[in-house]
């Protein structure tokens, strides 16, 4: 059956269905007999891929060879040992691997489309796999269809199908069927899979999800592309390359100097060297980035920022200015009219919220004759729809226009039906509907929109019982009403009327012009009370603030003042005084503008690109279809969850679940905390690995026998790399991460100061420990090698507590983190077990050791974790009297 050239009538009744939609039990068969509405990836499955990816490390493929040569040389223990070995990194890889692909597929989960459908004959939001052939779908300007479907109801729909058709101009479409054989870019009727609505509104019948789809029949040419690597992770990787490089020199020339010397033969001492290189070349430091990442971005969603896309984990440490829109994100979007102009008149209107338990306390004199026109005016150029229950579905302005009829006891005219709908955008600022009178057949088209612009269609007014022309006086005392409205913190609409002449399809620039002015609704829409702490928060971050708004400056300016948000040089400009400031007068003022009011998507385009020259990181938000380029111009583009488009959604790195400004604070310093865990995880590795090239180094350079064993050093580099470094992962932010300035993202990962910490931690470690086992040669060279390798397991504990903290002798207990706590027990027990079982000494070549040597093992082992302090107060010194050229500048407040 061609669903384009056929009836939408006698589409309903193929598919069983109704206008009222599915009933929730059928729709839940039906997933049954069609299947979810997605695209299947041929990707194979995630877990047989992350664990075979494991063999592909360089180092695990070094670690089996050097367990083959093992075997080949009949050293079974050692051969054992070192497949054992590798089997566990192996198994820790993948745990570690797999939970961040679990968490970052969970994310996708929760920042899947979603779509809104008719089931029962109510409205809900389902998501869109959930869809099913039957469901009558709502379609609306920013939606993402999610499913082939057939249009029965509409008014000036209009869908970008150019992912689908190539077209670069929206299609109209229509209820009226198709000839056919028609070409799917002339199937005007049907809507289909992956297009965007970019005007209007409708509703239709789905007919075919999935792999059934125009997308689905081209699936392999959507296949989704690799995630491609953030730039946090390129720079790792290429550390990690030139370490692993000098440190491969370091291990060959290790090779060379103990061949030389005799220190062992040379099968022996290239198994040394291949296990000494296993543990120190670090392999794993982009997969401390990774999951460092990954698992971040699972932290931020339950802080109610959604990551899409890594980079955006990594850039929301970096961000220097957040653009943030003012209703619903600064504000708490639960508007309540709180004042009514009408016929030279102010209403009071008292009541909070959607309870319609308020009224409205009239002037002296006032006659209120067509107060009740006004009104209806507001509930019939709507959307929304109040419950039972007293909440409200749709835009909360219209819900408060709906509240407000009900507390006057007015209702919705009968008489009348629908005709056309030319919807709000953002820029026109208006939106009206047509309808018709049932009496008079006559067109009447009501409109509501920005009082400033809407009052620049207006001829007419309203007064004292009849229409009359409008006068500049009137003109000057509604302005004047709009000001004082909107200076109270009040978001005002202009409310209008006209009656229209009856045509089969009305255009906007016919309706919206000569028309009838009624009067203004104000409505309080009070501010977060946390954004004001989340303000100061910034400020004390460095971190710029502005307001980009399409209310009224007055408005924004009033709200801006109740958060602590503007200083007495900031300048408040309009997106009209905007319009006339050229690009390079925009770079020079960009800095000290605050508010940007009456502004449109395009003013927030170059709102980015303004600040992106001035070298700013730049977090934008942003809700309608026009907001896309800003947002995904922008550093981190943030669409908002709850009343953010599809578009929006679909074209951002992250999506705020709760539209609320305090949350993308919050998110910011989780992401400064994601990277300061990456950085301190880094630091251990580093320091700790050359603490064992150190030891190994110097001992043949001093011509001593080798202080450890090829088992030994590869069971070290496990209880590190493995245990305690993944519980630095869990530490909680540092008391300062929202008192510093942003971060660089172009500096380099270590400061000069911290390579020198990090290095003379190094050397401590390694000489500490061929002292204590020059001190122990005398009682034999099995317990001289066991307390060098307990001495070098302690100086790793001892390392993973002062990677805690950038800051010198903070965050001491443990037992703050359970995670690491966990980490350095286990790390702990299992070097007693070493020592101590017997069938664990004769696989490791360890002797007992007596509480005395462990007590000067654990005080020269301690020095390593003094040194390291006492080297944080050096760098913090020389960190106040010679900032880094490379650390961001705070902007100006």
């Amino acid at each position: 059956m061609e669903y384009f050239s056929s009836d939408h009538r006698e589409v309903f009744a193929r598919f069983r269905s109704s206008e009222a939609g599915l009933a929730d039990g059928d729709a839940e068969k039906r997933i049954s007999e069609y299947g979810f509405n997605e695209i299947r990836s041929s990707k194979r499955n995630a877990a047989l891929r992350i664990f075979a990816s494991q063999f592909t490390n360089f180092l695990i493929v070094i670690l089996l060879f050097a367990s083959g040569l093992s075997f080949f040389l009949k050293e079974y223990l050692e051969g054992v040992g070192m497949l054992v070995i590798a089997l566990i990194s192996v198994s820790l890889g993948f745990i570690q691997e797999y939970r961040a692909e679990r968490a970052m597929e969970a994310l996708k989960k929760l920042s899947a489309p979603t779509a809104r459908v008719l089931r029962n004959g109510n409205e809900s939001r389902v998501p869109a796999r959930g869809l099913v052939p039957g469901d009558v779908i709502l379609l609306e300007a920013g939606d993402i269809v999610a499913a082939d479907c057939r249009v029965f109801e509409e008014s000036n729909l209009e869908i970008d199908q150019s992912t689908l058709t190539g077209e670069s101009m929206p299609a109209r479409k229509s209820v009226q069927k198709c000839r056919k054989g028609a070409a799917v870019d002339e199937q005007s009727c049907m809507a289909f899979m992956g297009t965007v609505v970019t005007n209007g509104k409708g509703k239709a019948l789905v007919t075919s999800t999935g792999m059934a789809t125009e997308f689905g029949r081209i699936a392999k040419s959507l296949e989704e592309t690799e995630e491609s690597k953030t730039p946090l992770q390129v720079k790792f990787e290429h550390m990690a390359r030139r370490i692993g490089f000098a440190v491969m020199g370091m291990i060959a020339l290790v090779f060379l100097l103990g061949l030389s010397q005799g220190s062992m033969p040379f099968t022996s001492m290239l198994i040394f060297s291949v296990s000494l290189a296993v543990a120190s070349v670090p392999s794993s430091l982009p997969a401390i980035v990774t999951i460092g990442l990954a698992m971040g971005a699972n932290s931020l969603a339950k802080k109610n920022m959604i990551i899409k896309k890594l980079p955006a984990t990594e850039s929301l440490g970096s961000v220097t200015v957040i653009c943030s829109d003012k209703t619903g994100t600064i504000t708490r979007n639960q508007m309540t009219a709180t004042k009514i102009f009408f016929d030279g008149s102010v209403v009071d209107v008292t009541g909070v919220g959607y309870r319609p338990d308020g009224q409205l306390k009239f002037p002296k004199n006032f006659s209120g004759k067509g107060l009740d026109e006004l009104l209806s005016i507001g509930v019939l150029c709507n959307n929304a729809k109040l419950l039972d229950n007293h909440e409200v579905i749709g835009d909360p302005t219209e819900g408060a226009l709906i509240v407000l009829a009900a507390k006057a006891r007015v209702r919705r005219k009968k008489g009348i039906s629908f005709f056309q709908e030319n919807s709000f955008d953002s820029e026109r600022k208006m939106m009206s509907k047509v309808f018709v009178n049932e009496k008079t057949e006559k067109h009447e088209a009501y409109v509501k929109g920005a009082p400033d612009v809407l009052l620049k269609y207006c001829s007419r007014i309203f007064s004292r019982g009849r229409v009359r022309k409008m006068s500049w006086k009137d003109r000057e005392l509604i302005e004047g009403i709009n000001n004082s409205f909107a200076e109270g913190s009040l978001r005002v609409l202009a409310l209008a009327y006209r009656q229209v002449s009856p045509k089969r399809r009305h255009e906007i620039k016919d309706v919206e012009r000569d028309l009838v002015f009624y009067g203004l609704v104000g409505m309080m829409d009070p501010a977060r009370k946390e954004v004001r702490k989340s303000v100061r928060d910034c400020m004390d971050a460095g971190i710029r603030v502005m307001i980009i708004t399409g209310d009224h400056p007055a408005t924004a300016k009033a709200v801006a003042e109740q958060v602590g948000l503007l200083s007495r040089n900031d300048i408040v400009v309009t997106g009209q005084e905007m319009d006339k400031m050229s690009d390079a007068e925009l770079e020079r003022d960009i800095d000290s503008i605050r508010i940007v009011a009456r502004a449109l998507p395009v003013h927030k385009l170059r709102i980015v690109n303004a600040l992106k020259h001035n070298g700013h990181i730049v977090a934008m938000t942003g809700d309608g279809v026009n907001d896309a380029p800003a947002l995904k111009k922008s550093d981190i583009g943030i669409a908002m969850g709850i009343t953010g488009s599809d578009v929006s959604k679909e074209v951002s790195k992250s999506i705020l679940a709760d539209d609320n400004f305090a949350s993308i604070v919050n998110a910011v310093s989780e992401g400064r905390n994601i990277y300061d865990k990456i950085i301190k995880s880094t630091r251990y590795l580093l320091s700790c690995n050359l603490g064992e090239i150190v030891t190994v180094f110097f001992s043949i350079a001093l011509m001593m026998p080798l202080p450890l064993v090829p088992m030994q050093i590869l069971l070290m580099n496990l209880l590190t790399d493995g245990l305690p470094a993944l519980g630095l992962g869990y530490e909680s932010p540092e008391n300062d991460v929202m008192k510093r300035p942003p971060r660089n993202p172009k500096e380099r990962l270590f400061s000069n100061e911290m390579i020198m910490v990090t290095a003379f931690f190094g050397v401590i470690m390694g000489l500490g420990t061929l002292f204590m086992f020059n001190l122990y040669l005398s009682e034999g060279i099995g317990v001289a090698r066991t307390v060098a390798f307990t001495t070098l397991v302690m100086f790793e504990m001892f390392a993973v507590v002062g990677s805690r903290s950038l800051h010198p002798f903070s965050k001491l207990n443990i037992f703050d983190n359970k995670w690491l706590a966990c980490g350095v027990i286990a790390s702990i027990s299992i070097q007693v077990a070493v020592v101590y079982w017997q069938p664990f000494q004769a696989f490791f070549q360890t002797s007992p050791i007596e509480l005395a040597d462990w007590i000067r093992i654990l005080v020269v082992s301690s020095l390593g974790f003094f040194m390291m302090e006492f080297g944080k107060i050096i760098v913090a010194r020389l960190g106040r009297s010679a900032p880094s050229a490379a650390r961001a500048v705070a902007p100006p407040q």
